[in-house]
């Protein structure tokens, strides 16, 4: 390789650590300061919210810096809540009114169908049908009439089985699980960074890792 071409690599080498460096110590661009009346005539994202056309939320325009604009913001807060309780209690009235048509109506299917279903039942058990090891069927033109068979569903009481199971012989049935007393255990926990460890030993405990929950901020009215 020439001195030329190892020149020319050093030097664009150079040139890119410079470029990343002033990339990294660059500071974000501050938003503009809003003023009272400025921040009372402005649009909020949610405002055109219908139309498609308001700004996306967590994309701010301007820079809160004085208490007049931090009350404001309070204050439109507080009555974006109250709208919205309004217009939710509106659509709840008429969710419930609407339910209470829905419930008549289920009402109604639940009755009648039932019924209905009874009587066929009954004429399903004195005419002959096709009948394999699950299933009996009677074919009529507007549906099908079916009877699933019955079959046996086995349910243990852990309890009495596994005692039956070691007085007859059958202990290697028996399923043994090992499990952390984790209520017990967190007790004696500390948390540093990821790490868990017995408080009063410092041990380090493996099998645990810790997820740091992110900071909240709220505005409190």
């Amino acid at each position: 390789m020439s001195d030329k071409t190892e020149k020319a690599i050093a030097e664009a080498t150079a040139e890119e650590q410079t470029s990343a460096e002033q990339a990294n110590t660059a500071q974000p661009e501050e938003l503009p300061v809003i003023t009272l009346e400025e921040i009372e005539g402005i649009d909020l994202p949610g405002d055109n919210a219908a139309t498609g056309a308001g700004d996306e939320i967590g994309r701010p325009t301007f820079r809160i810096a004085d208490d007049d604009c931090a009350d404001w913001a309070i204050r439109k807060i507080a009555a974006e809540r109250a709208e919205r309780d309004r217009i939710v209690g509106l659509a709840k009235s008429q969710i419930s009114r609407l339910q209470e048509q829905i419930d008549k109506a289920e009402h109604r299917y639940t009755q009648n169908t039932a019924f209905l279903t009874d009587r066929l039942a009954d004429f399903f058990r004195g005419v002959p049908h096709r009948a394999t090891k699950t299933t009996e069927k009677y074919r009529l033109l507007s549906g099908t009439l079916t009877m699933k068979l019955g079959k046996p569903t086995p349910k243990a009481d852990d309890a009495k089985l596994v005692e039956w199971l070691k007085a007859n012989g059958h202990g290697d049935l028996v399923k043994v699980e090992e499990k952390a007393a984790w209520g017990e255990l967190k007790k004696l926990l500390s948390f540093t960074g990821s790490m868990a460890c017995i408080e009063a030993t410092g041990e380090i405990v493996e099998g645990v890792t810790v997820e740091q929950s992110p900071d909240v901020f709220t505005v409190d009215l």
